[in-house]
């Protein structure tokens, strides 16, 4: 079967070779794009050009189209905010920068930010952004990560990272964190050399991956490699080109089921050891699923990856599995029947979902006379829950906006700290309704929630 559902050959090796692999499109570009599109290529990312928001659209569905005998295309790019997206690239909106992100230190509109951005690419045509960008910025020398870092602070970073993840995945867009196992401590640029930090496991454990094993552990559905050489994981290969870091560390100590995605691999770090279509080769090898190849032969790297399964330097078992992964990823995004509303069955389960939940709603008191909500009135809804139902809130604050509500939304874990409460407080105070979610246990109410709750309702 093809990955659409038709009966078919089973692809060859060049196919599938074609199909982990990844090139760059400026305005420059479109036309050796769009022919390796209808060749079988896996995805491309879109760098510079001066594009309206309907050009963009415009271009993805030519791309799409061109790729329409195979797979579709992952269409990628980098919309982490700040100095790296340049507005009048794409026509899309220009967001702030990470540092800004982090010194805020407001997961709720983080994660509010994240959904309308996902909700922009989709616009346009995009389903992949290269972020959150996941580096702990502990070198202030750093020369290519700097404002692009959520700060210095593992914890704060995890945080804001998972409120990134969070909203894109609400919005609809693949999520790639960024730069494992993490660029922060560097002192010099990849993409004209190859940096080298020199940490033990153990400090890169406390510190470098702390974001990271967040983002796993909340299904990040990609991770984008690093062009650096760790000597305490691998002294002779830079990340991207270990079978150490993206096999050992990655896929193995941390339990990685998603994407592997490298760095661009025409940077500096990477074309000073060896050329483009031998790096793609050798980052297969290594783990990696995704080959971005930047600027790099898409012909010459096809014929590499092929070349080295059939003489065994590469196991077909290794291009097997990042071809099926690759695959799953498409059809789980709904790549596949981007135009289909839902099938039969979807159509049907979501009418009857949504009419035993109408029945289910019960009234208990309105003695305000609050319902139903006026649509001019001021709506915070404030939730506290475990991290993994933060993209259900957005959903919620969604359905609201949709339905023309001025909403804002609050999302807070199970128990509340005094500068949370502070800062509910001030919603609160500057909303004309309150919509309040609890996520508690009968037996073990969480005391500092419950009294969040009695003041918010004590707050008139």
């Amino acid at each position: 079967m093809l990955p659409g559902g038709a009966a078919a050959a089973a692809p060859t090796l060049e196919e599938k070779a074609a199909q982990v692999l990844m090139v760059s499109v400026d305005s420059a570009d479109i036309a050796a794009a769009t022919a390796a599109a209808r060749a079988g290529l896996g995805g491309v990312q879109l760098q510079w050009g001066s594009y309206s928001l309907e050009e963009t659209l415009k271009l993805t569905r030519t791309l799409q189209a061109a790729a329409q005998e195979g797979p579709p295309l992952f269409i990628a790019v980098d919309y982490e905010g700040g100095s790296v997206y340049v507005p009048t690239t794409l026509g899309l909106l220009e967001l702030p920068t990470n540092m800004m992100l982090g010194a805020a230190d407001a997961e709720n509109d983080t994660a509010t930010l994240f959904y309308l951005a996902g909700r922009e690419l989709k616009r346009a045509g995009i389903n992949m952004a290269f972020g959150p960008v996941l580096d702990i910025n502990t070198n202030p020398r750093n020369p290519i990560i700097g404002i692009r870092s959520l700060g210095s602070d593992p914890a704060r970073t995890a945080r804001l990272g998972a409120a990134i993840l969070n909203g894109f995945r609400t919005g609809g867009v693949i999520a790639v964190a960024k730069h494992f196992p993490g660029h922060g401590a560097a002192s010099e640029d990849s993409h004209k050399t190859l940096p080298e930090i020199r940490l033990s496991t153990a400090e890169l454990s406390a510190t470098h991956l702390v974001p990271f094993r967040k983002a796993i552990e909340l299904g990040v559905p990609g991770m984008m490699t690093v062009h650096i050489l760790f000597p305490a994981l691998d002294a002779k290969n830079p990340a991207t080109l270990s079978e150490a870091v993206l096999t050992g560390l990655l896929k193995g100590d941390l339990g990685y089921r998603g994407l592997v995605i490298t760095d661009s691999l025409d940077m500096g770090a990477i074309t000073r050891r060896m050329p483009i279509h031998k790096a793609a080769a050798a980052a297969l090898r290594a783990g990696a699923d995704v080959l971005l190849i930047g600027k790099g032969n898409f012909e010459a790297a096809v014929r590499e990856i092929a070349a080295q399964v059939r003489a065994g330097r590469i196991p077909a078992a290794r291009l097997d599995d990042a071809y099926n992964k690759i695959i799953a990823a498409k059809r789980a995004a709904g790549l596949f029947a981007p135009a289909q509303a839902g099938s039969p069955f979807d159509k049907a389960y979501l009418e009857i979902t949504r009419a035993l939940s109408a029945r289910a709603l019960t009234l208990v008191r309105d003695r305000g006379g609050l319902l139903p909500l006026p649509k001019k009135s001021k709506v915070a809804i404030i939730v506290f829950a475990p991290q993994r139902f933060a993209a259900n809130a957005i959903s919620l604050y969604r359905a609201l906006l949709d339905a023309g509500y001025n909403a804002s939304q609050y999302f807070f874990g199970i128990g509340v700290s005094p500068a949370e409460l502070k800062g509910i407080m001030k919603a609160a105070g500057e909303a004309d309704v309150l919509v309040i979610g609890s996520f508690q246990w009968a037996a073990a109410q969480n005391v500092t929630q419950r009294d969040a709750i009695r003041r918010l309702l004590g707050a008139g």
